[in-house]
């Protein structure tokens, strides 16, 4: 049941990801996608706004939440926070990079945003799990 949850979160973000018109699915409910055979790679490289609107911070919440979720979901699947943090941050990596494919901005700050998310995933996992699943069992050799 949890990888299926998480299959369903990794499409919701994939959607989020891909449509062609994120202020036209936000505002109309409109799903479509254009695939970008030359996408302009530069684009990863281009710096935040001068002027952060509502908008863009709403947008950049989305990433901090989305990603946030996605990491606790993958820590209850497999465990490991290193393998839910490896997971969360390549996935990251590629739905920026799936952006520029879509007629969307890929940004490299945007990846800096899913941190944010995946770190308060692991601090929030990591507060609230018991102290004694972190204890070691030495085992003394006779």
């Amino acid at each position: 049941m949890r990888g299926f949850l998480i299959i369903v979160w990794v499409a919701i973000i994939l959607t989020l990801t891909c449509t062609s018109s994120f202020s036209r699915l936000i505002e109309y409910g409109q799903i479509q996608f254009q695939w970008n055979h030359q996408p302009n790679f530069a684009q990863l490289l281009l710096p935040l706004p001068v002027e952060i609107s509502k908008s863009f911070l709403l947008q950049k919440f989305g990433h901090i939440f989305v990603f946030m979720m996605l990491t606790l979901m993958l820590q209850t699947k497999y465990k490991s926070k290193r393998t839910a943090l490896i997971i969360a941050l390549s996935f990251s990596v590629i739905t920026e990079l799936l952006q520029l494919f879509f007629h969307r901005d890929g940004r490299i700050f945007d990846i800096g945003f899913d941190t944010i998310g995946i770190l308060v995933a692991l601090a929030i996992s990591t507060t609230f799990t018991p102290a004694d699943q972190y204890k070691t069992t030495i085992k003394r050799v006779p």
